[in-house]
């Protein structure tokens, strides 16, 4: 008992080699709470295989406090042994500590993109953002669907997306409609909270180990009284109302032309008819069927019927493609007993534009 009043690190364990020796194996659980309480261990480990653990871990609790560390860990996500180490770099200053993992973390994710960057993206998300009579669409890829499952790959994705519609937000308002691309140089350039998007794509590779890769973005905007459409195919499961993420996207800009419908609503005429666009893959929006009609009349006219018995399998031919590839003469994929042409007129809206992003798509498909 008279041992209790010794502090100090060589007296302590002093202390406890003397009381471990004496017991033996043997030890009791009263014997061992006290030799904790002696030297300031603060977790009991019974036993006696535990006692030498809690003997190491003492001096390390003196300079890296457990509040800190599980703060640090908690903000950064990193692993308990580079959290441990940066506390103990930087004398338990936390914020110094964060600064030097990010930016250890970044050297690693370079070189570590660096490495494989010729591996093949075929996975992966895209992005849909709206905000009034704007709205964004972007691409990122992966390589497995493994990764485009990961919460961190999917909040690369929100990232992206969102710094585009930041991007889109300083632009001019639209006079008509319009439709920006992006590259993917220019993407990597942008900024979230002061990070280039392209460091935040290492941070994830080096995180997660997959290559990725920002494809491209659009901008898509309307001038006001107009609306766009949106829709999302297969969305991520915890998807927010301001970013949509799932692997087909499409938007659909559109004016109302005619006010005598009275249930108009446009929120979802605009996501019946960006599913359309996701389902059917148009090309163009096309004509309204009887306009192209009328104009086949005149030209008929003008060529002479012996020529233009000449042509009917041709004709035949091209109204096939049409119909297949302009939006308003698709049927509805919806309602298949109306063309898309028929819903516009029935809604009584101007087709203006739209983009289509399938997430793995080759070029020109």
């Amino acid at each position: 008992p008279g041992e209790r009043s010794l502090s100090g690190g060589q007296e302590s364990s002093a202390v406890c080699v003397h009381v471990f020796t004496h017991f033996g194996k043997k030890i009791r659980l009263s014997a061992t709470m006290w030799v904790f309480r002696t030297i300031g261990v603060t977790r009991c480990c019974p036993g006696v295989s535990s006692l030498p653990r809690c003997l190491h871990t003492c001096t390390v609790l003196e300079g890296v406090t457990k509040a800190n560390l599980s703060k640090l860990r908690k903000k950064t996500g990193f692993t308990f042994i580079n959290c441990k180490k940066a506390l103990e770099k930087f004398e338990n200053d936390i914020e110094q500590a964060e600064k030097w993992l990010r930016e250890q973390a970044q050297k690693e994710g370079w070189a570590k993109a660096t490495k494989l960057q010729g591996r093949q993206t075929a996975q992966g998300l895209v992005g849909v953002a709206h905000e009034g009579t704007m709205a964004t669409m972007v691409e990122v890829n992966c390589e497995t669907d493994f990764v485009a499952r990961n919460p961190k790959f999917q909040q690369l994705v929100t990232h992206v997306t969102m710094a585009t519609l930041g991007q889109a937000r300083a632009l001019p308002a639209a006079v008509g409609c319009s439709k920006v691309l992006h590259a993917a140089d220019s993407l990597n350039q942008l900024q979230h909270d002061g990070t280039t998007l392209g460091d935040l794509t290492a941070l994830t590779i080096g995180s997660l180990g997959e290559n990725m890769q920002i494809r491209r973005a659009v901008s898509f905007s309307v001038p006001s009284q107009n609306h766009i459409g949106i829709y999302v195919h297969a969305p991520v499961t915890g998807t927010t109302a301001s970013c949509t993420l799932g692997k087909y996207g499409a938007l659909v800009g559109f004016r109302r032309v005619d006010t005598t419908f009275q249930n108009f609503n446009a929120v979802e005429l605009g996501r019946r008819l960006s599913q359309h666009v996701v389902g059917m893959s148009p090309l163009t929006v096309g004509e309204m069927p009887e306009i192209r009609e009328e104009e086949a009349k005149e030209e008929k006219k003008e060529e002479g019927e012996g020529k233009e018995m000449e042509n009917v399998e041709e004709e035949g031919s091209r109204v096939s493609d049409e119909n297949e590839t302009q939006m308003l003469r698709q049927t509805f994929l919806l309602d298949p007993s109306l063309t898309v042409g028929d819903v516009v007129r029935q809604q009584g809206i101007e087709l203006l534009d739209f983009v289509r992003f399938e997430c793995g798509e080759q070029e020109g498909e």
